[in-house]
């Protein structure tokens, strides 16, 4: 909708209120406040609206819709407040907002109407949408609230506050008791509370435990007479009446001639003793975290209900649970197994004993190391670089999540590896009297150990049942060693014993040399190492779920990099 709009807009909007929303004067007489409220409407849409001041004219419809609390204005007139700050919020291009203002202006007077001068096409599928939703769910007309007793509801209310129900008793019916049956949003049961008479009808106020949530509450009530017999209805268990439960309220509804309920301390907000708050102590239900609950009591002991789910927290509601933190549970143990694939760098001369990072072995030898001279010829003594698997590793793991409101986690793992090179079972052969260049392998480290901080997307729990969650982790040091081979050919100027060779050769190699196929090129790598990943949980149980992860590792200070896959079960405690 254009911000700047004409003189013959301004002046249809001056018409339009004339006609369609009335003088004050007239309005005085629908309601007690219906002229206080109706002139705040008039300075808002005429004056604030037409000068695109959008939030002056906000601030003045909600004044107007204080001075409505307690039924003080008419119905029509509380309608026109919603359609006007629905308009407001259209202007505002805040359509979900104003569908919702349009849905309570038809709660209060089923023929409010859009004001024509100030309608778009925006403006009017907002208002289209919030009809559906005020006749019922689809577009079909709600099913009546069935009985022979009339009854409004009142409009809304907050959520953890009481809703005030009041029926009045016409004058036909000799009613001396009435019940409200309700079933509070998200309930299977209905629930029962007697009424307390008052004026010419009856009242209660349905606790704020049963308002914990948005949603709709459905209650009908029932009259009896002094025999216990029913003697008329208002609402049904097919057709109830129902009150949307909100976050926020424009009006704080009330039974007559007393103020508004004051709204509830959270469950989750709860300490020991305070008012609207469960007692601490006495027997604890069985209910294991995750299950549906209504109640902490019927939580195991160590739990809390919260926003009726039981969840990690102390009893009485207090420490983290109060604060609505400590959720899920912040020790983790897990059991690992995982594969080494190290990214093996091309090179050559990598049995000539000239690069510390390889080593060569005499293959299904048990440790026979090479310590020939190899010749330079092409195809010979030298590796492709690529991905070569190196052995596999299995760790125990244990990680704390420090914050309760943070799902940061810090830990250590622990393991075994397997595979890498085979420790040399022999001293570097003697080359005759030369210096040999080649160094005995050292043995390959088998331990595995690492610290690590991990950090967890998508929520604040760590294992959540039938969900998936994401995390990241760095492991800025740690202690293993990778050790992958590749297979090489040499042409040998030596034999095994050290002595030089002579009249051999083969159709690859010189005479002077002997040919040697298939020696196992380990290229060493770490024994220290830094690494980052990423990896999943996904729950099976509220405490128990499976983890997969892929770890890149920077090994040091005999370089080398390696790719992790891992995978294993972790325990929630």
């Amino acid at each position: 909708m254009s911000l700047c709009r004409s003189r013959r807009a301004r002046l249809a909007f001056a018409l339009t209120s004339l006609l369609v929303l009335g003088a004050p004067a007239a309005a005085s007489a629908a309601g007690e406040r219906d002229a206080e409220a109706m002139k705040l409407h008039n300075q808002a849409m005429d004056d604030d609206y037409l000068s695109v001041e959008f939030d002056k004219a906000e601030k003045k419809l909600k004044d107007a819709l204080k001075k409505c609390a307690k039924s003080a204005c008419s119905k029509p007139v509380i309608g026109k407040l919603h359609i006007a700050l629905g308009t407001v919020y259209g202007g505002g291009d805040k359509l979900d907002q104003a569908k919702a203002e349009f849905v309570l202006a038809l709660r209060a007077d089923p023929k409010a109407a859009l004001i024509d001068a100030l309608t778009t096409t925006e403006l009017a599928q907002a208002f289209k949408d919030a009809q559906k939703e005020a006749q019922g769910e689809g577009g079909r007309p709600a099913k009546a609230a069935a009985g022979d007793v009339p009854h409004t509801p009142v409009a809304e209310q907050a959520v953890n506050t009481p809703v005030p129900v009041y029926v009045e008793i016409p004058e036909e019916i000799d009613a001396s008791k009435a019940t409200v049956r309700y079933k509070p949003f998200g309930s299977p049961k209905w629930k029962s509370l007697e009424m307390t008479s008052m004026g010419s009808g009856f009242g209660a106020e349905i606790p704020c435990e049963d308002a914990t949530t948005t949603g709709e509450l459905r209650y009908f009530v029932i009259l009896r007479d002094e025999a216990g017999d029913p003697v008329g209805t208002a609402g049904s268990m097919q057709a109830p009446h129902r009150v949307p439960i909100k976050n926020e309220i424009d009006q704080e509804p009330s039974l007559p001639g007393q103020e508004p309920p004051q709204r509830c301390a959270a469950k989750e907000d709860c300490p020991p003793g305070l008012p609207g708050c469960p007692e601490a102590g006495g027997e604890r239900g069985d209910k294991d975290w995750g299950s549906a609950c209504e109640e902490t009591v019927e939580c195991q002991s160590g739990l809390v209900c919260l926003n009726g789910t039981c969840e990690q927290g102390t009893e009485g509601g207090g420490g983290e649970a109060a604060s609505g933190k400590g959720k899920g549970n912040r020790n983790v143990i897990g059991l690992w197994g995982g594969l080494d694939l190290l990214l093996v760098r091309g090179t050559d001369y990598v049995c000539s004993g000239s690069d510390a990072a390889y080593a060569c072995f005499y293959p299904g030898s048990d440790g026979k190391q090479f310590y020939g001279e190899p010749a330079d010829l092409p195809g010979t003594n030298g590796v492709k670089g690529g991905l070569s698997l190196a052995g596999g590793r299995v760790m125990l793991s244990y990680d704390r999540q420090l914050f309760a409101s943070l799902p940061l986690l810090v830990g250590v793992r622990l393991g075994f590896a397997f595979g890498g090179s085979p420790t040399s079972a022999e001293e570097p052969t003697s080359w005759g009297g030369a210096q040999n260049p080649h160094l005995q392998a050292l043995s390959f480290l088998p331990l595995h150990g690492e610290l690590r901080a991990t950090y967890f997307l998508l929520g604040d729990r760590i294992v959540e049942k039938g969900g998936f969650r994401p995390y990241g982790f760095l492991s800025p040091i740690g202690l293993a060693q990778v050790n992958a081979s590749v297979p090489v050919d040499v042409c040998d100027r030596r034999r095994e014993d050290g002595s030089l060779q002579e009249g051999s050769g083969s159709n690859r190699c010189p005479s002077d040399t002997r040919f040697v196929e298939d020696l196992d090129a380990y290229q060493i790598t770490g024994r220290n190492f830094s690494a980052v990943g990423a990896g999943v949980v996904y729950g099976i149980t509220p405490h128990f779920g499976v983890s997969a992860e892929v770890k890149v590792m920077l090994m040091w200070p005999t370089l080398g990099l390696v790719l992790a896959p891992t995978i294993g079960p972790v325990f929630a405690l």
